[in-house]
């Protein structure tokens, strides 16, 4: 029996942001398909599944103004949270999990020591961690390597969280948000956003810590785990039941009205949230007090519309990218049908 549900245009909902693919893709995407071919640690069937992972677009869509260099790194960035996800993805157990997130933030924490020589995956972790960290000035590394700590923190307590599941106790949406904001890792995007534009916030201005600023930041994180879970439920539907999915959590979560199995209302209710979540971030934008530092107010008017760049490009990648395969052809997008 075929399930089918519809999904709005959020690209329609988010078309103030959106801007031209990145005028290095092509560059970037040529180099990405080669380290692909020449990678004799990767199986054929590792290969076709990087390939459809297609990272370039997505880096390209995310950071659309970034010149080749800082596009590359950003890319070595994300192809390291690939490799995370595939070792620490179903059907692995948290022990499992845990071992690669190590491995993961140590590649990243101990780039610039002296480091002792390791093998399989774990050896390209700490060669592409060493690439990226001495790229990023020293200003941005902490934040950046900060933000993939809780990235990896995220990913293992999903790994606990399957291993918990219980359709009969399902977690609530409220313990799902506080993982799924940090394992959906765009706060690394940010870092490296702040990195590429150098956006060196003053000492004294606290910016960051500034509370429009953090809700900003958190509405924008949301906007793209929404929309991630919105455009990946019918991958993970197939894989696994789609068990660690907002569609799935509002499913069973007695706050929400959605009987279990309705996944269009579900659906419905998941796009509710990313409106809200958009309307949070336009309501905290329009209340940022820096309007008296002419500098320190164009600073934080491009960080803001960085976080919106990360938004929007996660979405104009989710729609066209083979990874979900979403639409078989183009009248299925335009009506937004998706057939499981």
């Amino acid at each position: 029996m075929s399930i089918e549900f519809r999904i709005p245009d959020l690209l329609e909902t988010v078309s103030t942001y959106r801007k031209p693919l990145n005028t290095n893709f092509d560059a970037l995407d040529a180099g990405f398909q080669k380290w692909i071919d020449d990678a004799a640690f990767l199986s054929t069937s590792h290969k076709k599944s990087w390939k459809h992972a297609e990272l370039p677009l997505l880096i390209a869509r995310a950071f659309p103004d970034a010149d080749a260099p800082h596009l590359q790194v950003s890319l070595e960035s994300m192809m390291m949270f690939l490799i995370l996800e595939q070792l620490t993805d179903t059907p692995a157990t948290s022990i499992v999990s845990k071992k690669w997130a190590h491995e993961f933030v140590e590649a990243l924490q101990q780039a610039e020591a002296p480091q002792t020589k390791k093998e399989g995956p774990a050896a390209v972790l700490q060669l592409l961690g060493t690439k990226v960290i001495s790229a990023i000035d020293p200003p941005y590394r902490p934040g950046y390597i900060a933000s993939n700590v809780l990235l990896a923190e995220g990913v293992v307590q999903e790994a606990l969280d399957r291993e918990q599941y219980d359709e009969k106790n399902p977690i609530s949406l409220e313990t799902y948000l506080t993982t799924r904001r940090k394992s959906i890792g765009i706060l690394p995007f940010h870092d490296l956003a702040r990195w590429a534009w150098k956006l060196d916030f003053p000492d004294g201005s606290h910016v960051l810590e500034n509370p429009h600023i953090q809700l900003m930041v958190q509405a924008s994180v949301d906007l793209v785990l929404l929309a991630n879970d919105i455009y990946s439920y019918r991958k993970e539907y197939l894989e696994d039941g789609a068990k660690h999915n907002y569609v799935t959590v509002a499913m069973h979560d007695p706050s929400t009205p959605i009987k279990a199995g309705d996944i269009q209302a579900a659906i419905d209710y998941t796009v509710t949230q990313f409106a809200a979540a958009l309307a949070r971030y336009k309501e905290n934008q329009a209340l940022l007090p820096f309007g008296n530092d002419a500098d320190l107010s164009a600073k934080v008017e491009r960080y803001s519309e960085l976080m919106m760049d990360s938004v929007a490009g996660n979405i104009e990648w989710s729609v066209a990218c083979k990874r979900y395969s979403l639409f078989p052809d183009e009248a299925a997008r335009k009506a937004g049908l998706v057939k499981i």
